[in-house]
Order: structure tokens, then C-alpha cells, then sequence
């Protein structure tokens, strides 16, 4: 009868093939994208194609050169480059499970290099027409928004575990988070006064490029999204959806005045605020 161990004492061909499975299992779990991430990611995802689809029309023949750069840039781009630091920071949660694979690579290839035939176009070719938003919206949430769409659909992701610890925001993010809410709030207020917003814009990038250079540190982007959790996602959202909506009506004309640009901020520093005082992810724990 043949022996169901390995030669010189080794392990049972039992015990191999439970490692083996084991193995697997953990690799399967690897290569599989968490659900609460993949939904993070999708939003950004249809973030990143709006914000696409505001910056072609700007610079289309039917935007015209008086929005294009201007009012509506200032309003969405701050959003967008802090989302950055937020975003990498709360996949830092998941580790190594989600590097950058080659299909992630080669959708950013095809994304800048549409980028570039845009501004090529509307450099060489003295513009572009209008639909070439609608269209780089689409090619953008295909190429960003496809894998964690179908984590979603397929239901193969990690659940996220409901009996993870919650705690309030460590000293940092809470400050950051505050301050993130006056800064944006401050953005729309000032938005009908070209002058102060883009004073006011170009403050808040220095202060973003220290927060980004930062890293990991306590008080940085990375830090603030490692600890953000469902409320202060859905602050952001909020705040993010106002800005962009009110990037809208400035292009569709003078439908804007003073008190709504107030009110706007008012709503997006109070979302935001708050949710600094609402209880966010474990400070130690790392979850799924």
C-alpha cells in the first residue's frame, strides 16, 4: 500500500494538498477587488468622466475661450486633485491586493493620449466641436469604470465586514477634513468674484501639494481617505456633486447669483464639517 507521506518524513500528501488549497484561496482572494473599494473606485470613476466632460466642452468651439481655463476649472479641479490622495489612501487599507495591473496601465495610456489628440485638436485645429465632451466622458468611465463595475455585478468582491471597530477621526484627518469643508465652501461663495477664487484656488493647491507630498504622514490626503469611512465618503459626494453642478450652470449662462452661491457653500463646509465629527474607520485595523 502506498504511502501517503513524502519520502525522508515529510509532510502527508493530505496536508500538501490542504496548503495548495489554501494557496489558491488566498490568491483568488488577492486578484479579487474588495466591494467597498470597487464602489469607491466606480464613483470615481463616473467623478473623473464628468470632470472630462466639463474640461472638452470648455475648450470646444461651442464653449468658447471665456470658460475655458476660467471659473468652471476652479471649481472642479480642486476637488479633483484632492480625490487623488484621498482615493490612493483608502486603497492603502487593502495592500498589495490592489497594485496596479497591466489593463490598469493601458487605460491610462489611452486616456492621456486622448487627452493629448484634444488639445492637439483644439490647439492646431482652432477647436473642436462640442461632442467630443459626451464622448470622452463614455471612453473614460469604460476604461476606469469597467473592472469595478463588473466586481460589482459578479458579486465576486470581498464583502466589507460589518463588525469592523469604529472610531473618530484621529486628530489629522478630522482637521483636514474641517478644512477641506471650509476651503471648497469658500470656492463656490466666491465664485461670482473671478479675482478671489482664483486667490483663493491658488492657496488651496499649495496647501494640496503639501498634503499630497506628505504621505502617510497624520495631517496628509493619504492619512485623511486611510481613515475616511461611509459618512465622510458621502460628505465629499455631496460637496463634489454641488461644485460641479454649479460648474454647469456656469456655463449654461448667468443663472447663478450671490445668495446661491453662498447658500452652496454653506451646504458643502456644513456636509463637510460634520462629517469630521462622525465616526470614521479603525485607526489600526486594516479591512476588506
Amino acid at each position: 500500500m502506498e504511502s501517503d507521506r513524502w519520502p525522508d518524513g515529510a509532510i502527508s500528501r493530505a496536508e500538501a494538498d490542504r496548503m495548495l488549497r489554501s494557496a489558491d484561496a488566498i490568491r483568488a482572494r488577492a486578484a479579487s477587488v474588495p466591494r467597498s473599494h470597487a464602489l469607491l473606485q466606480l464613483m470615481y470613476s463616473v467623478m473623473l468622466a464628468a470632470y472630462m466632460a466639463l474640461f472638452v466642452y470648455t475648450g470646444s468651439n461651442e464653449g468658447g475661450a471665456s470658460v475655458f481655463g476660467g471659473t468652471t476649472m476652479a471649481l472642479v479641479l480642486p476637488p479633483m486633485i484632492v480625490s487623488t490622495g484621498l482615493v490612493y489612501g483608502a486603497a492603502e487599507r487593502h495592500g498589495g491586493r490592489l497594485r496596479s495591473t497591466g489593463r490598469h496601465w493601458t487605460a491610462i495610456g489611452v486616456f492621456l493620449a486622448l487627452l493629448v489628440v484634444i488639445l492637439v485638436w483644439g490647439i492646431a485645429g482652432g477647436g473642436y466641436p462640442w461632442w467630443l465632451a459626451p464622448v470622452s466622458a463614455v471612453v473614460t468611465i469604460v476604461l476606469f469604470g469597467s473592472r469595478p463595475a463588473a466586481a460589482l455585478v459578479r458579486g465576486s468582491g470581498t464583502p466589507q465586514r460589518t463588525t469592523a471597530e469604529r472610531e473618530p477621526l484621529s486628530p489629522g484627518p478630522r482637521t483636514v477634513t474641517i478644512v477641506m469643508g471650509v476651503y471648497f465652501g469658500i470656492v463656490c461663495m466666491t465664485l461670482l468674484v473671478p479675482s478671489a477664487i482664483w486667490a483663493v484656488t491658488a492657496i488651496g493647491m499649495m496647501a494640496v501639494i503639501i498634503a499630497l507630498s506628505a504621505q502617510t504622514a497624520s495631517w496628509g490626503l493619504m492619512r485623511t481617505g486611510w481613515e475616511w469611512a461611509v459618512p465622510q465618503w458621502l460628505a465629499f459626494a455631496m460637496a463634489v456633486a454641488v461644485m460641479f453642478l454649479l460648474a454647469l450652470l456656469v456655463i449654461v449662462g448667468d443663472v447663478i447669483t450671490p445668495l446661491i452661491a453662498v447658500l452652496a457653500g454653506g451646504v458643502v463646509a456644513a456636509a463637510m464639517v460634520a462629517s469630521a465629527l462622525l465616526p470614521g474607520r479603525s485607526h489600526v485595523a486594516s479591512e476588506a
